[in-house]
């Protein structure tokens, strides 16, 4: 059970103790973090970092916990969890937004309000935070296609305004380094609602259609090689329906691992290796992984590797 503490700290966010970073996660695998903060504004999220940094407690951010593997061992240190900043403020054809607000309510929202260009990310569970983090998106878009300017903490206190060619985000990589995003202003494109909310549906539609939606997952476990398809090359190594425990490649899609019940850190990991190794034995290809590996404690394995 977590528990709440008067630690000074809360002072600047809602502060808990060993909580299971299973609870948080959309794989539900991870032990406890010894320190668990949900700050409720970018200004609070912005002075707990600070407050860490000068303190020098290791921390990791955490949005939706939506392509992120944490660690069987927990996190030794404080988890800096976004969902407390759900901020959705429009300013004409735009929308600024605060890091924890989710990828469903920024869809949802934008459909609402006749403002087109975020539909694809629907059905991808996350924060915007993290989505910006590793430009989150399909196979030709992401969500940096749309940000006009970020505003982010740098280690050292900095904050600074940048521009999405400031920036200069890659596919599956928001190119942020040690930054943490406080909020993002996106342009989007005033249409009739209806049509917006359609087109939404109508993606939603087709990715429910083949990926996984009723077991665990953390979304695509690789990145697509240029030109090509990760699944396809992780299907044609014959490679869906293969398990180490309770960790499953999807029959539905193989570039899908699934939870099918009480799967660990330690399984996935093993089976990410399994995945590579095969792909390199029948393709030639080393596949990067989309799935952040949060490295186990050094009192858990010996080391942070």
């Amino acid at each position: 059970m977590s528990t709440t503490s008067p630690d000074p700290y809360a002072e600047l966010a809602p502060l808990r103790h060993h909580e299971p970073l299973a609870r948080w996660t959309t794989l539900r695998i991870g032990g406890a973090a010894d320190y668990f903060f949900e700050p409720q504004k970018p200004e609070h999220l912005a002075a707990l970092l600070d407050r860490l940094e000068a303190d020098a407690v290791p921390f990791r951010l955490l949005g939706g916990g939506a392509n992120v593997l944490a660690p069987d061992g927990g996190v030794r240190g404080a988890v800096v969890h976004s969902g407390g900043m759900r901020r959705i403020f429009r300013e004409d054809n735009c929308l600024r937004l605060w890091p924890g607000v989710t990828n469903p309510q920024l869809v949802r929202s934008a459909s609402e309000l006749g403002l087109s260009g975020v539909e694809r990310l629907i059905g991808v569970p996350g924060h915007v935070g993290g989505s910006l983090a590793m430009n989150a998106g399909s196979a030709d878009w992401g969500l940096w296609d749309q940000v006009r300017e970020v505003t982010v903490w740098q280690p050292g206190g900095t904050l600074q305004a940048l521009s999405r060619e400031q920036v200069g985000p890659l596919y599956r990589d928001g190119n942020l380094g040690q930054a943490v995003v406080l909020e993002a202003l996106i342009e989007l494109e005033a249409q009739d609602p209806a049509q917006v909310r359609q087109r939404a549906e109508d993606f939603l539609r087709r990715k429910n259609s083949c990926q996984p939606v009723t077991l665990p997952s953390a979304g695509c476990a690789f990145r697509n090689p240029p030109g090509k398809h990760a699944g396809q090359l992780l299907d044609a190594a014959g490679l869906k329906g293969l398990a180490v425990g309770q960790a499953v490649v999807s029959e539905r899609h193989a570039n899908f691992i699934v939870n099918r019940g009480g799967a660990s850190a330690a399984e996935i990991r093993a089976l990410l290796e399994q995945m590579e190794s095969a792909v390199f034995a029948a393709h030639g290809l080393r596949l990067r992984r989309e799935l952040v590996v949060w490295p186990e404690p050094a009192a858990v394995c010996g080391d942070n590797n």
